[in-house]
């Protein structure tokens, strides 16, 4: 592998950390398909790849998130059992799976995540405040909009069952299964959006780390394209878990949706041997 390329891999990963740290998603969302799309990089190393470097980003991202009162821990701790067995069973799933077919997941993961998106709304307002059996209750002061913000996630079992999803995600993509989560959390449980991106950041470190395991067994960690991976996202994570704090959570959906969007078609295509410009 030439400089140029991990050079390239570095930056790619920069930006995706940023962006990935900015709402929640791990960065793995944009790394796997621009790796294997644009850098020629085999779909499966991207993968292996991506899901190392997920933890790195969790960490990075979730100890900025943390200092600031964002993650909330008890939705977290309780999303994490259902999403964690997901991610076992979908990295069993990656190592047999053919790649085309992985491509064809990974696009329409990203579409379902964008219709999602278009449904999200970026607060809990109308949320019922005084109903919470379960004491996840939480609130954090959002800069942007220079208030303090209380909100009481609902529908917590629904949420859970489909977080078993999101971790089947994660395992399968290694994307960490924010895709899913922060979709999720805002749209079902009635988080608001920068509340659910935090705490996604908190959990797909370790989400993911029982597949990066696997990934690991079978050998398709790959050290030229993880090195520079994981420098890029820690170095993207700490710039990103910042800058959320500061952008109105809207903007940020409506610039994930533009990229997603272009990510999941140009892989779709190359999925069915047809060639996107600029792609390899």
């Amino acid at each position: 592998m030439t400089v140029g390329v991990e050079l390239a891999i570095l930056l790619v990963a920069l930006g995706a950390g940023i962006l990935g740290s900015m709402v929640g998603l791990g960065g793995g969302v944009f790394m796997v398909p621009i790796f294997s799309a644009f850098l020629g990089i085999p779909l499966k190393t991207a993968i292996a790849a991506s899901a190392v470097s997920v933890v790195v980003n969790s960490l990075g991202g979730a100890a900025v998130y943390l200092r600031h009162r964002m993650v909330n821990l008890k939705l977290g701790l309780l999303l994490l059992i259902s999403t964690t067995l997901g991610a076992i069973l979908g990295g069993l799933l990656v190592l047999s799976a053919p790649v085309d077919a992985l491509r064809v997941v990974f696009a329409v993961t990203l579409y379902a995540m964008v219709a999602m998106m278009l449904r999200q709304r970026a607060t809990a307002e109308g949320a019922e405040l005084t109903d919470d059996p379960l004491g996840l209750r939480a609130s954090y002061y959002d800069p942007a909009r220079g208030e303090e913000v209380t909100y009481v996630p609902m529908r917590v079992l629904p949420g859970m069952g489909l977080s078993t999803i999101a971790g089947v995600v994660s395992g399968l993509l290694g994307i960490g299964g924010g895709a899913v989560q922060v979709p999720l959390m805002n749209t079902i449980m009635r988080v608001p959006v920068k509340a659910a991106a935090a705490t996604s950041v908190f959990m797909v470190g370790i989400t993911v780390v029982a597949s990066a395991l696997l990934y690991y067994t079978a050998g398709l960690i790959s050290p030229e394209v993880a090195a520079p991976a994981i420098m890029g996202v820690f170095l993207g994570s700490q710039t990103g878990s910042r800058l959320a704090r500061r952008v109105r959570g809207r903007v940020l959906s409506r610039i994930l949706i533009v990229i997603l969007l272009y990510l999941a078609t140009t892989i779709l295509l190359q999925a069915f041997g047809i060639q996107v410009p600029g792609a390899r």
